[in-house]
């Protein structure tokens, strides 16, 4: 059996498609930015971590080389408490800062200005001592020293030895006890190095600075600098990680093409093959579609398959109706030719009676003649409905009453129920069906409205003699009559299932009630057609 129409089930609209694809390809670029920030970051922070490391051997060699000096006084030196954590117990790890959401990036590092009070001897001769070691740690690590007295005195280092840095904000916190790293303006004064050169030319550099403390007293400070990694370098280094971004990139805009193939492409070639199969006469593909994709396609293909059913439906429905009104009518003109025929041969030879009966034979071929074009011009009425509107019951029963004297309409309903239909409409179809119950015999007819949510349910019953089981299921046929000789042109429940249907609504015989009874059920929406 050949489904008749698309599953509901939840399916994204077309702008939901297009949205969604646009943020998409929106946020790509954000994500690949995001990624290379998080690699950055990473980058960082392991440079700081790397000055952190380098800072605190530095730090404790100076703290060394202080305590074993009995010429400094300690009394003489800022205090500083160390903040020790009670969790690490005599542990103090520090840990480097945060460069993915908060790193501000500080100017360029001021200039070392003229001391205001110059460095003890003693200090002096303990920078001298740690140059060596700084500049054999430079060779390795790349970074830059600066070892400062605890006046913010540079007495060791590559330059600037004997001027301040105290006016520096990392090293103030730094002579205050606490450790500090900035992230600063890097501008070279030297020329920008080559592309195989092992310096990088990021435009940023990392300063750290770390308190040298003896006995909780600030005796110097250790000011580190570094320019981090190159990026892209440390990207070649680390392929795994570009290959896997690489392929989620790839990902992504594959997942794109298949949302685009599987919502949109897709349904619009199955749809084209379908037109093209329904066009060549393939009543099979006047079903569902296997991938509707977005509500849109599901819609219009709903439409489309809907509109290609009705046409295929009306086009068998002409054939056969055609074929059947042809006989019906062929029938009283071939008897009637026949009969004028012979009394055109017989002249004055027939008597007067057989000359009367044929003539009544002509006359009752007209009048079914007649009312075949009346039922036929009742049937294009019923299929093509040109008025919509609301209906009171009570008035429609009143109309039928007036025209069915001989019949008792009762309502088992509020007369003041309204109807979602005119009474024009409404006349061809409760008519045809009071006159088939009086064909049948009845004397009283019922009809009750119930109430659903969606439908009104109109049961019409009447006492006449009854449908055979036989027939039962041939009485929608058009042209099917049990009273052919009574004049039954076999059209009137026909009439009525092409008036419902025109109001999409359906008809049907209940056999299984104790009264003839049959069903017309109307959809409420088309109560505000009108």
């Amino acid at each position: 059996m050949i489904a008749t129409a698309t599953k509901k089930k939840w399916r994204p609209t077309l702008g939901l498609v297009v949205v969604a694809v646009l943020l998409s390809v929106l946020l790509l670029p954000l994500a690949i930015i995001l990624f290379f920030r998080i690699f950055e970051h990473q980058i960082f922070q392991q440079t700081e971590n790397a000055l952190i490391a380098q800072s605190a051997v530095l730090s404790a060699v100076m703290s060394q080389m202080v305590e074993e000096q009995e010429e400094i006084s300690l009394d003489d030196l800022v205090s500083a408490e160390r903040s020790v954590s009670v969790e690490n117990g005599p542990y103090t790890p520090i840990a480097p800062r945060n460069y993915l959401f908060s790193a501000k990036t500080y100017p360029r590092r001021a200039k070392a200005r003229e001391t205001v009070e110059a460095p003890s001897e003693v200090m002096l001769n303990i920078g001298s001592r740690l140059s060596p070691l700084l500049m054999e740690t430079q060779k390795v690590t790349l970074a830059g020293f600066r070892v400062l007295d605890h006046k913010g005195n540079v007495i060791a280092g590559r330059s600037e030895i004997g001027l301040s840095l105290s006016h520096v904000e990392e090293v103030q916190t730094a002579l205050s006890g606490q450790y500090r790293s900035v992230l600063r303006e890097r501008i070279s004064d030297e020329p920008a190095p080559a592309l195989t050169s092992l310096s990088r030319g990021t435009s940023t550099r990392i300063f750290s600075a770390m308190p040298v403390l003896v006995q909780g007293k600030v005796v110097g400070v250790i000011y580190a600098s570094r320019t981090p990694s190159n990026t892209m370098r440390q990207l070649f280094k680390q392929w795994q990680i570009v290959a896997i971004a690489a392929a989620f990139t790839l990902l992504v805009t594959t997942a794109i093409g298949f949302v685009f193939l599987r919502v949109i492409t897709k349904p619009i070639y199955e749809l084209i093959d379908r037109t093209q199969r329904i066009s060549s006469g393939d009543t099979q593909a006047i079903a569902p579609l296997k991938h509707n994709g977005t509500r849109e396609f599901a819609s219009l293909a709903d439409s489309f398959l809907a509109m290609a059913r009705k046409i295929s439906e009306r086009a068998d429905y002409i054939s056969t109706f055609a074929s059947h009104a042809a006989h019906e009518l062929k029938s009283p003109v071939t008897a009637t030719k026949g009969a004028v025929e012979l009394l055109l041969e017989s002249g004055d030879d027939m008597s007067k009676d057989q000359r009367t009966r044929f003539l009544n034979n002509i006359l009752q071929d007209s009048n079914r003649l007649s009312a075949l074009l009346d039922r036929l011009r009742h049937l294009a009425r019923a299929d093509n409905p040109i008025s919509a509107g609301t209906l009171r019951l009570g008035d429609l029963l009143d109309h039928l009453q007036s025209h069915y004297e001989q019949l008792e309409v009762n309502a088992a309903c509020e007369r003041d129920q309204t109807l979602p239909i005119t009474l024009e409409n409404a006349e061809i179809i409760f008519s045809n069906l009071l006159e088939n119950a009086v064909n049948h015999g009845a004397s009283k007819l019922t009809i009750k409205v119930e109430e659903t949510p969606e439908t009104l349910l109109f049961y019409t019953s009447d006492n006449g003699s009854g449908i055979s089981e036989g027939n039962a299921g041939k009485i929608f046929d058009l042209f099917f009559t049990t009273q052919r000789a009574e004049g039954g042109t076999g059209m009137g429940l026909g009439i009525v299932q092409s008036m419902v249907k025109s109001h999409y609504g359906t008809v049907s015989y209940l056999p299984d009630r104790a009264e003839t009874t049959f069903l017309v059920e109307l959809p409420k929406a088309t109560a505000n057609s009108g």
